[in-house]
């Protein structure tokens, strides 16, 4: 069996061959285009899961600068790489690894987690511009650790920037989903946030600004 159909059976055990899986299927017209920042594979297995089954036409943007070290940034983006083409989901790879530029950039902040928010919406909203594509949204919104709030607020004022529709949708009630699929496609899944403070909070046990 090929690697390709390897990846398309293990989705299937997973408990995931309903229609949502391919982008496209019999009688289900796409409402509208949507560039989906994704944070990480496990997160996206329930988002891309709602986003489909309401009708959306998703292509997917990796865009995680903050992520540290670099082999905990390739490890997630290659996670990605190995499961998306499995439910035939476009995805966009932003690989490259501005470190100082992103250390500089949360250092010089008094909210990190909204500079990163930041960042990474007005990057997407750029991006959807750019492509033609009327809405954007992200995974972030899955993920009952992260600060709601912030993320609605940066996600709007990319939108106000950028003339793009951003399109939230509190997740959290799919978390368990989420988990669900991704151990059940044995995905790698991340014991921290990302960035360098995340993973030093994560083990020191201390709550972030962003962080609920």
């Amino acid at each position: 069996m090929s690697e390709s159909n390897q990846q398309r059976q293990s989705c299937y055990s997973a408990g995931i061959q309903a229609p949502w899986f391919h982008q496209s299927w019999p009688g289900r017209a796409s409402v509208v285009k949507i560039l989906l920042h994704i944070c990480c594979a496990p997160c996206a297995t329930a988002v891309v899961e709602n986003l489909r089954t309401d009708g959306y036409d998703i292509t997917g943007y990796f865009y995680n600068p903050s992520i540290h070290p670099w082999k905990e940034f390739k490890r997630r983006m290659d996670t990605l790489k190995e499961w998306a083409p499995t439910i035939d989901l476009p995805v966009i790879y932003s690989e490259e690894y501005p470190l100082e530029d992103n250390i500089r950039m949360l250092l010089g902040s008094a909210n990190r987690c909204f500079s990163c928010f930041s960042d990474r919406m007005n990057t997407t909203a750029k991006l959807a511009l750019e492509m033609g594509i009327e809405q954007f949204t992200t995974t972030l919104t899955v993920s009952p650790y992260q600060n709601q709030n912030l993320l609605i607020k940066a996600g709007e004022a990319a939108s106000d920037i950028h003339g793009v529709q951003y399109l939230y949708r509190d997740y959290r009630n799919s978390y368990r989903r989420s988990i669900e699929l991704s151990r059940g496609l044995h995905m790698y899944r991340q014991p921290y946030c990302g960035c360098v403070f995340s993973e030093r909070d994560r083990y020191l046990k201390i709550k972030s600004p962003g962080q609920v």
